[in-house]
């Protein structure tokens, strides 16, 4: 959860490439608001997201993908507000 309350994840798999996703549920009235704020792609960004996720003190996001990178093995994100 984020300081402004908001729900981020991740998925395995899904998103507009089949690869994982990292998203963000926003509570409004009751009900919640899904924003997609990646879809991996299995290139240099990665694939298969996993883990906890990170806030730092700016707000920025990150976490891990088991798969993809530059050398295959993987990379850790971040996705800045």
């Amino acid at each position: 959860m984020d300081a402004s309350g908001n729900l981020d994840g991740t998925t395995l798999g899904g998103g507009a490439f089949q690869q994982g996703s990292v998203f963000k549920l926003t509570h409004s009235n009751g009900s919640w608001t899904y924003t997609a704020l990646h879809d991996f792609t299995s290139g240099n960004d990665g694939r298969s997201p996993y883990g906890q996720l990170i806030f730092d003190a700016a707000g920025n996001l990150y976490g891990t993908a088991g798969w993809g990178g530059s050398d295959g093995k993987g990379v850790v994100w971040e996705i800045t507000p």
